[in-house]
């Protein structure tokens, strides 16, 4: 019997990370993880790296970063998978922005990674999953997605097949008690990590999924990477009971089984959440003020670009300018962090929302200083809809910032 196991590290700074901190990280975790991979030839990960954070590694020169993974991603040690560019939680935006960040994603990675870029598997942000998001996912021509362990409806749980959405999409659920245990530095040494894994008592062969963010090792848990992560990587390539493997391998070797409909639900998702109907409750709780109010501010500055997007072949040169820096900002303040420091659960930062309230901020006033001044003379009633707009993002950004405390 072989236990056939594979971890994917999730590495993501927000676009509104400041330089020290990505300096901090990249020396604690990122070089390290890259030096402990490149040493053992053997060991494999899969990888989601957004494409935010690849492009904050090269402009702060961080390029080593992108080299040391494109060196890996050649030898076969790290699986890339696809997921949306500046983090957003995918089911709270329409179904064109969804693609829209799967697409900067592909686009700005490959352009980094080169051909090496090749992702079968997607990670939506936060695994963030619902029927929508695994339909644009499929559309977009991914093989599996990856969600938490609490979305699966099957039992017994998923070890020995390979699940599968009504679509085809395959499905990949993370043992969320394992990540979570190796995450907290509760699985922190090679006996306990394979007596985790080794829990079934069966004699057939069966697979674990450890999921978890990359920044755990090294800068979250300061030893992880010398006490745990080294070890495991000098021992496995000798032992014959377990085996190191990137996800599309595991599919590979594990025969499909029958569809199913996973839950909506994200990596934080609890039971409770879901029994109160909350499979989002770290960005979007319906008895959380804060979030109400935010996803209304970006929905409403979401209406500005899409109208003034009717508008851009009739713009001359400079208000093309204006309405791609609005575009830019919105896709940069559509992040996931601003509505994560709003929970509460329990974790808060005025600063981080206000900064990404900011970008999308400013990514309304240059929508709305885009349009063509000849539209509102045909057209009037869109200045008005355009200054009731404003005036009620106005109001929810007020009560954002009156909250904050």
């Amino acid at each position: 019997m072989v236990v056939y196991f594979a971890f994917l590290f999730h590495i993501y700074q927000p676009p509104t990370q400041i330089a020290p901190v990505i300096k901090q990280i990249t020396n604690e975790s990122y070089r390290p993880i890259i030096e402990a991979l490149k040493s053992h030839p053997e060991a494999k990960i899969t990888l989601n790296i957004n494409a935010t954070l690849t492009e904050q590694l090269h402009d702060y020169g961080y390029t080593d970063i992108i080299d040391g993974i494109t060196t890996l991603a050649s030898r076969g040690q790290i699986e890339f998978t696809g997921s949306g560019k500046f983090h957003p939680l995918l089911p709270l935006i329409p179904e064109p922005e969804i693609k829209r960040q799967i697409n900067l994603n592909n686009e700005t990675n490959r352009m980094f990674f080169g051909e090496v870029y090749k992702p079968k598997g997607f990670f939506p942000p936060e695994m963030a999953i619902s029927e929508e998001v695994l339909k644009c996912i499929k559309e977009m021509g991914f093989e599996w997605v990856i969600m938490s362990g609490i979305a699966n409806t099957f039992n017994p749980w998923p070890t020995t097949f390979i699940s599968q959405n009504n679509n085809g999409l395959k499905l990949i659920f993370r043992d969320d008690l394992i990540s979570t245990d190796c995450a907290f530095d509760k699985v922190n040494n090679i006996d306990a990590f394979i007596a985790r894994i080794y829990y079934k008592h069966t004699s057939e062969d069966y697979y674990v999924i450890a999921a978890m963010d990359g920044e755990t090792y090294g800068h979250h848990v300061k030893h992880a990477i010398t006490n745990f992560l080294i070890p495991l990587f000098n021992a496995v390539p000798y032992r014959q009971d377990v085996k190191m493997c990137t996800i599309s391998e595991i599919i590979e070797r594990f025969p499909l089984g029958a569809p199913q409909t996973p839950r909506d639900s994200s990596w934080s998702t609890m039971t409770y959440d879901l029994m109160q109907d909350v499979p989002f409750p770290l960005w979007f709780d319906p008895n959380n003020e804060t979030h109400l109010q935010q996803h209304r501010f970006f929905m409403y500055a979401l209406t500005l670009i899409h109208l003034a997007g009717k508008y851009y072949e009739s713009m001359d040169a400079k208000r093309k300018k204006i309405f791609n820096n609005a575009r830019n900002l919105l896709d940069r303040g559509i992040h996931s962090c601003q509505t994560w420091w709003a929970s509460k659960r329990p974790w808060y930062s005025p600063d981080m929302i206000l900064r990404g309230l900011n970008e999308v901020m400013m990514a309304s006033v240059n929508a709305k200083r885009s349009f063509p001044p000849n539209i509102f003379e045909y057209i009037p009633d869109i200045e008005n809809a355009l200054d009731l707009i404003m005036e009620d993002m106005l109001k929810a950004q007020n009560k954002i910032i009156l909250s904050l405390n």
